[in-house]
């Protein structure tokens, strides 16, 4: 329940550590993207989740006291306002988000220790939209950004490019008042958002020589024969390949890539495609007074996202990258009923259902380039047919499209929630039940359209040179299946605040919590037993476990315990201990047992050797399949222990707050976490080397008939770990300040990460060896040591009713003035140094490097063209698996500085304008991106060739308030 009341300055019943964030803060400190979940970073404890904060219109991802960034739980109105969706392909972890104009107030709260808030281990993030009032009123908005008023970009700088197309408008109107006087009350709002902007992007595109066969420029040697290579096509000496033998079909494709714009042949095209993105929403939101004891609300939200990116190579059917035509629908309702019976107990009840549909394709579906071009085999179904099959090349940018395209998933979730509270003496308890049922349906599957790979170089010893020969070394393609899944949960908790004695407030529960795995509503679930290598199949009636193939966690027990001890009438010292489980699984179609035969068809062929046929040749196309057809050593199997624990986060703090003159409090305290049971992927199929650095490998399923079968299991036995000093000082708004600052000093590790979360998919997630897990212990892709954070609101002292009013024109010109700002400084984060695997033990491995050295010797100096010494690292032999451990070089800091000037002009009648200018990135810091880390790739290893974050940009509003 969100309090609307000033809240105590010093906190003396609670351990909770959090920011609750007033309507004031919310309405007038500068937000890049005006997202209210931008204000989380305020609290120590949170950084911003790898990707950053843009104003390209998506959500703010963000990881709190080392939890992960798809670990947090958002709710709206006291209902659930969470995506279910199998891959947050709509890039928020909220169904919807108000508007800022629209909030009376949110709350984050880092760490709790009432056993009332379940469900996930990260932070709570509540928020609440306004409610009418006896009186009309409300708002008129319109917020505009043009390129006129920014800086360049830095790509467009080094290259000296112009600027690109930037306008975007964000307009809206809010109203609230009464229906009935003091009974009934209204509030709604809309608001409209049209972003147009370019997208600076950067691509290794061939030259106009590596077009024609000659491969001078590439470093590295060709190979001189190959059987499947026809005498004569390969000059190995001249490293040319004739023009003769280039396939008709691979010259019509890389026809589609741009030529060069940059130097070199590494990073050498800059394109500044227009980013289309338009969001329509809006909120209604009715309370009635039933009785003097009776209440009741309803709300309703809606957002419609409409998302247009431009593919890093311009041409829609080039591609190039996971550019995409998104549209995104969230709606989300609550309704809630509250009775207050007698002086000592309160009671409220809650429905809350959500919905997002999130329809996902790329920019050339329904264009059947494939036809066009000339590649066969690739079914031709209206439902996903579109662009070219998603083609990997070494040393240059991939062609055609996503791999993960088109998308189409649709989430819900029901919630009938029941809280009570009793006031007995000295004790608030507070109990409480959930009963919620969660859906999604999907098509979250890879290589629809198909998908190659030139990668491996084996038969002219680059990839390009392959592909000019139009000699695949593996091909995969996927047949259409849509799963139908749901879980049910249900959530209990009893609660008391006890007041010990005056001066010793003791906060303590116990939380149960139980989470059924996914149904399928036609039982077409496929796992395999990693005892036997058996395959299991669901059925449609019987146990849990019969109907999923997961044994259900019946022991998610939550205890938690929470101290707040008045030393002084100033000072307060406050600790907690509590357990947390995370029920939702963001593992998207990693984790789906839907996604294996005989319902789906994922199969991929690999020319292990150069010795042996390609995979696939542009003449032959892709192979038939058909569930008959197919072997289960050439399909991918997506399995899950059978045995799981669910993910635990044991969470703890203590510290002392203390209470200044002049409305000011700080803060000190050790905050820690201790991850358990945490949910990762693995090869369990994964090869094992007979003799390092000799072979051969051996693959453990072979035995069973899988081959070299990619089994990727989930298993829950990651381990993580956060410890922290988080300082914090805050100053309530009096005589016309308010501020907030905030310092970290932390240390985030682990040995899994969380598949969605940045820094996951792909390989991300996966360990170097997957029979030992524990060896790639180290620092999470969000360990920022030190960050600093500072928020401030300042009324100027000039004019009517201030410290300075000269009084006249000149006191009405001076007054009504105020600035605000947010300051944002951290340091480095880690990542990881790999290189082309070696291993050969199958896919789903991180490939690491070998570390010969160090990094970052002494007097060695740091720069764009050279961040490391990369004589530090070379790429390991065959058959290892590379000695460099997991995220062991920090790349740069970042810095930023968002700053509004207002004026506000009053009017009769409560009526005002507000003009405001606001500037993000005031001092247009460059903020670098991560060096090149491939050890095997010496052209762009260790340097840095992009940036991360936005350059200077200024934003212009008027405000009408009524």
């Amino acid at each position: 329940v969100l309090v609307q009341a000033r809240a105590e300055l010093l906190q003396t019943q609670t351990a909770d550590i959090g920011n609750v964030v007033d309507e004031r803060q919310v309405r007038d400190l500068p937000l890049l993207g005006r997202r209210y979940s931008e204000l989380a970073l305020l609290s120590p404890g949170v950084v911003v989740a790898p990707g950053g904060i843009t104003s390209r219109g998506e959500d703010t991802f963000f990881n709190a006291n080392g939890n992960f960034a798809t670990w947090n739980n958002y709710t709206l109105d006291g209902a659930d306002n969470n995506s279910f969706s199998t891959n947050l392909q709509e890039r928020s972890p909220q169904v919807v988000q108000p508007p800022v104009d629209a909030l009376q107030e949110f709350k984050v709260q880092t760490r709790t220790y009432s056993a009332e808030f379940g469900k996930a281990a990260g932070a709570v993030v509540n928020a609440s939209v306004k409610s009418g009032t006896n009186s009309y009123r409300g708002s008129v908005f319109e917020f505009f950004r043009d390129e006129t008023f920014n800086a360049n970009t830095w790509d467009n700088n080094r290259i000296r490019k112009p600027k690109g197309k930037f306008n975007q408008h964000i307009a809206g109107v809010t109203l609230g008042g009464p229906v009935a006087r003091n009974r009934t009350f209204f509030f709604g709002d809309y608001q409209a958002t049209r972003l147009e902007r370019a997208l600076t992007q950067t691509a290794t595109v061939p030259t106009a020589l590596m077009r024609t066969g000659d491969l001078t420029e590439f470093s590295g040697s060709m190979v001189a024969s190959n059987p499947f290579v026809p005498a004569g096509c390969v000059d190995a000496a001249a490293k040319r390949i004739a023009a003769a033998c280039i396939d008709p079909v691979a010259a019509k494709l890389v026809a589609l890539y741009p030529l060069p714009n940059a130097p070199g042949t590494s990073n050498n095209y800059i394109s500044n495609g227009i980013l289309n993105n338009t969001i329509d929403q809006f909120d209604v939101r009715v309370d009635h007074q039933i009785t003097e004891r009776d209440k009741a609300f309803m709300r309703y939200s809606f957002q419609n996202t409409d998302r247009r990116e431009p593919p890093v190579l311009d041409d829609p059917v080039a591609s190039g990258d996971f550019a995409s035509n998104i549209l995104i629908r969230g709606q989300n309702f609550v309704g809630g009923w509250s009775r207050v019976f007698g002086s000592a107990v309160f009671s409220e009840f809650r429905f809350g259902y959500n919905r997002v549909r999130s329809d996902s394709v790329h920019p050339a579906f329904g264009v059947d380039a494939n036809a066009q071009y000339g590649i066969k085999g690739v079914p031709n179904d209206p439902r996903f047919y579109g662009g070219l099959p998603h083609m990997a090349i070494s040393r240059v940018t991939r062609l055609g499209g996503p791999f993960f395209r088109p998308q189409f998933q649709t989430s819900q979730v029901f919630q009938f929630a029941e809280n009570l509270t009793w006031t007995k003496g000295t004790h608030n308890f507070k109990f409480g039940f959930e009963k919620r049922r969660d859906l999604v349906t999907y098509i979250d599957l890879r290589s629809l359209n198909g998908e190659l790979n030139f990668n491996d170089g084996q038969y002219t010893g680059f990839g390009f040179g392959d592909f000019l020969l139009g000699l695949a070394t593996v091909q995969r393609l996927t047949l259409f299946h849509q799963p139908d899944l749901y879980t049910d949960g249900w959530q209990g908790y009893a609660q008391d605040s006890w007041r010990a004695t005056p001066s010793l407030t003791v906060n303590y529960g116990l939380r149960y919590e139980y989470f059924t795995p996914m149904f399928d509503r036609d039982s077409k679930l496929t796992n395999i037993d990693p005892a036997t290598g058996t395959i299991l199949s669901a059925s449609g009636d019987g146990s849990v476990y019969e109907r999923t193939l997961i044994r259900p966690d019946r022991n998610d027990f939550a205890p938690r315990v929470g101290i707040a001890w008045t030393i002084t009438p100033r000072i307060v010292m406050r600790g907690g201990y509590g357990t947390f489980y995370q029920q939702t699984d963001r593992y998207g179609s990693e984790s789906q047992l839907g996604l294996n035969l005989p319902q789906l068809v994922d199969a991929s062929i690999t020319a292990t050797s150069s010795a042996v046929a390609p995979a696939f040749t542009f003449a032959q196309g892709f192979l038939p399949l058909t569930p008959q057809t197919v072997t289960k050593s050439i399909v991918q199997w997506r399995i899950q222990d059978p045995d799981q624990d669910t993910p635990i986060v044991h969470q703890f703090s203590i510290g002392p707050e203390v209470q200044l003159p002049g409305q000011m409090v700080v803060a000190a305290e050790y905050v820690g976490n201790r991850t358990r049971h945490g949910r990762r992927l693995r090869n369990l199929n994964q090869g094992i080397i007979a003799t390092p650095g000799v072979g051969p490998v051996v693959f453990p399923y072979a035995q069973y008939g899988f081959g070299s079968a990619f089994l990727e299991q989930i298993v829950t036995n990651g381990r993580a770990d956060y410890n922290a000093l988080q300082t914090r000082a805050q100053r309530r708004f009096a005589s016309g300040l308010a501020f907030t600052m905030a310092y970290t000093f932390s240390k985030a590790e682990g040995d899994f990460l969380d598949h969605l979360s940045a820094g996951g998919g792909a390989t991300g997630n996966f360990p170097k060896n997957a029979y030992d897990m524990a060896a790639d212990y180290g620092p999470l892709p969000f360990d920022s040591r030190h960050r600093f954070v500072s928020s401030f609101i300042y009324e100027l002292p000039f004019g009517e009713g201030r410290t300075w009013n000269p009084g006249g024109i000149a006191g009405a010109l001076a007054g009504g003035w105020s600035v605000n700002g947010i300051l944002s400084l951290s340091s480095g984060r880690p990542f990881s140094i790999g290189a082309t695997d070696r291993a050969n033990t199958g896919p789903g491995r991180r490939a690491a490097a070998d570390c010969t050295g160090d990094p970052l010797p002494s007097g060695f100096n740091q720069t764009r063209d050279q961040w490391f010494d990369i004589t530090a690292f070379s790429a390991p032999a065959a058959f290892t698996y590379g000695t460099c451990g997991y995220n062991t070089v920090y790349g740069p800091s970042s810095k930023s500085m968002n700053l509004s000037l207002f004026r506000t002009i009053a009017l009769a009648e409560q009526r005002r304008i507000e003009l405001r200018v606001e500037s993000f990135n005031l001092f247009n810091w460059v903020n670098y991106g991560f060096p090149g880390s491939n050890a095997s790739a010496l052209g762009s290893f260790g340097k840095i060739t992009s940036t991360q974050g936005d350059s200077r940009e200024l934003q212009m509003a008027l405000k009408f308030y009524f």
